[in-house]
């Protein structure tokens, strides 16, 4: 081989290196115009690369949202005795938005080199709407495009269709500012009959939200997408028996679409005027109402004080402002429940408290009322809702109790018997030989064969006595009251009533003793007389005007008298 040759062939394989290691990055889509509801495929093809090549492709989230990819390909070629290989990314995109949109160039990264792609131009005309009469399309309807911060605006998507189809994904909205809380989620999507303009089209309501601007100025709800599974014709030759329409069914087929809602712009407005300094966020419509389990206590004895925050608005989202309680009551921190009124588009509900109080000194006790400052979004202004005040009597305990250990005596005596000694007297000893069996072993074999043998009886009778522990304490009910209202006492008219009160728990078979006149007289009609039921409840309200004040004074020495014979009528009627 000459040297001519040689040289040849040695620039001939300079020649390949030189192609093999020139890399080029491009960037193509298959179309660059399409309607809003359409999908494009993006590709960034890198040619003599070693590697696969890495992209940054968040710039275009922007504009475009990704349905699939990246899906990716190889390919070596060979022309002219060159060999060409091509390595490839692709993806399919959704225009988020109509209008001109530019796919930004991109850094693709191959080993330690970094190219960039080339910009591409998009042409999104809009999709058809309900004004071209479009086969299918998503409705996103506000109930109001103006709010202050905290109002709920409600957000309704509703699909349209004059097509046959399924629904495979939705992607509901997803917002930048706002407290969200669904309203409704269609889990199993329901179309009816419905017209437009005198067209039929068959709609379903896809997601129902509350949405609660978190802060001012200009926000924007994200568009709704739905994909779906639509029926189509498949081409086929005119002419024939198969043109009968028995045969429709059996020349169609289903392509994948991509529906999308508009883009939603809310204006967000400050508050009218300057929210005072103990307003915490509670915009909407409420009442506050607040109460105790029983207004009359011992010291040391635990009482519920409860607080029912009840309206529309935009609950959960802000806190009560604390509650001034006297000093010398121990106060437990409270639990709350919110129940929500699920059958009202607006966010109605119920939201409750309960403290737990324990008054640790005797005298009148007054719980101020719970405030609440919201904005009401109707009037524009800043309003107060308050409760009434509540007022407690704590009586003085009993002075054998032992208030800082919250033991009384019979505790006491309990925690004595814990020490038991092994023997207190001399041992008595027995003669080595003597092998009589004490009384005491035989009685234990009997014991224990009587228990082996007859469980189920001493099980029944328990069961039993257990069974019918409201039976008896109905028919005792009478004695225990008599015997209680021949005890004198120093405050008649609060005895009289608690022993009024309990008598009707245990004979009524009622789930608490904490009642009142209107209660007693709902539970007493048609079981008694209507004589004996006014009778009771004028009993019920001159021991409530003897507590709380000074007009039933005279009725004190014979109130107790009164109350036991008015007893021993009607448990003669309840019999």
């Amino acid at each position: 081989m000459t040297k001519k040759n040689i040289s040849r062939i040695l620039s001939a394989f300079m020649m390949v290196g030189l192609l093999w290691s020139q890399i080029t990055v491009t960037a193509s889509v298959d179309v660059n115009r399409i309607s809003r509801n359409e999908t494009l495929g993006f590709k960034i093809v890198a040619v003599n690369a070693d590697g696969t090549p890495n992209v940054n492709i968040s710039p275009i989230l922007k504009d475009f949202k990704i349905v699939s990819g990246p899906a990716q390909q190889t390919n070596i070629q060979w022309v002219n005795g060159a060999m060409t290989s091509s390595r490839s990314l692709s993806w399919t995109l959704l225009a988020k938005k109509d209008g001109k949109l530019n796919i930004p160039a991109l850094n693709v990264t191959i080993g330690k080199q970094v190219y960039r792609t080339n910009p591409i131009s998009i042409y999104v005309k809009k999709g058809g709407g309900r004004s071209q009469m479009a086969n299918l399309f998503i409705e996103a309807k506000l109930d109001k495009e103006q709010a202050f911060p905290g109002e709920q605006i409600t957000v309704t998507y509703r699909l349209f269709t004059r097509i046959n189809l399924s629904i495979e994904d939705i992607e509901y909205p997803k917002s930048v500012g706002f407290w969200n809380e669904d309203l409704r989620v269609a889990q199993t999507v329901r179309f009816r009959d419905t017209q437009i303009q005198g067209v039929g089209y068959k709609v379903a309501t896809l997601y129902k939200a509350a949405m609660f601007p978190t802060q001012m100025g200009e926000l924007t709800i994200q568009p709704m997408t739905v994909t779906c599974n639509v029926e189509i014709p498949r081409q086929r030759r005119p002419g024939g028996v198969f043109d009968d329409p028995f045969f429709n069914s059996m020349f169609r087929e289903t392509q994948r679409q991509f529906v999308q809602s508009d883009s939603l712009i809310i204006d967000v407005l400050p508050y009218s005027q300057p929210p005072p300094m103990d307003f915490t966020g509670a915009v909407g419509r409420f009442e506050i109402e607040s109460w105790v389990d029983t207004p009359n206590v011992k010291v040391n004895e635990a009482v519920t004080f409860k607080v029912r925050l009840k309206g529309t608005g935009n609950l959960n989202q802000f806190n009560m402002s604390d509650i001034p309680f006297p000093q010398n009551m121990e106060v437990f921190p409270p639990t709350s429940s919110f129940k929500r009124d699920e059958f009202r588009d607006e966010l109605t509900g119920d939201q409750n408290l309960e403290y737990i109080l324990i008054p640790r000194s005797a005298g009148n006790f007054r719980l101020n009322p719970v405030t609440l400052t919201y904005f009401n979004p109707n009037t524009e202004r800043f309003v107060t809702a308050r409760s009434k005040p509540v007022l407690i009597n704590v009586n003085p305990g009993d002075k054998r109790e032992i208030a800082s250990t919250r033991f009384n005596r019979e505790d006491v005596a309990l925690l004595g018997e814990d020490i038991r000694y092994i023997r207190t007297a001399p041992p008595k000893w027995r003669s080595r030989g003597n092998q009589s069996i004490p009384i005491w072993v035989w009685s234990t074999y009997i014991i224990a064969a009587a228990l082996f043998i007859f469980p189920g009886i001493f099980t029944k009778m328990k069961d039993n006595r257990i069974s019918t522990t409201d039976i008896r304490k109905s028919r005792g009910a009478l004695k225990v009251a008599l015997k209680d209202l021949s005890q004198t006492v120093d405050d008649p008219f609060a005895h009289t009533a608690s022993v009024m009160y309990r008598y009707f728990q245990s004979k009524l078979f009622l789930s608490s003793e904490n009642l009142d006149p209107l209660a007693i007289e709902m539970e007493l009609s048609g079981k008694i007389s209507p004589v004996l039921i006014i009778e009771t409840v004028s009993i019920a309200k001159l021991c409530d005007a003897g507590r709380f004040g000074p007009d039933a004074a005279e009725s004190e020495d014979t109130l107790q008298s009164q109350a036991a014979e008015l007893l021993k009528k009607i448990d003669r009627e309840l019999v």
